[in-house]
């Protein structure tokens, strides 16, 4: 199932993300399309290809995952 989150706040920080979730798993994976943080000037593009990217959304799956489980 597609989703798309245009703002969540979790602590380490502000998040836009758009991807898909397979919930037909236990515990459901997550696939992002894109990812962006809210930078200090405004959404700043989150590399998710990257390690550094990778741990950041690896950090605030917990909160993604509830944040889809409320909707």
């Amino acid at each position: 199932m597609k989703f798309t989150i245009s703002r969540i706040n979790t602590p380490i920080g502000i998040f836009r993300l758009s991807g898909d979730i397979s919930e037909s798993e236990q515990p459901p994976t997550l696939t992002y399309n894109d990812a962006e943080f809210m930078g200090t000037d405004g959404w700043v593009l989150l590399n998710t290809a990257s390690e550094h990217g990778s741990s950041i959304l690896t950090q605030i799956e917990p909160y993604v995952l509830e944040h889809l489980a409320d909707k």
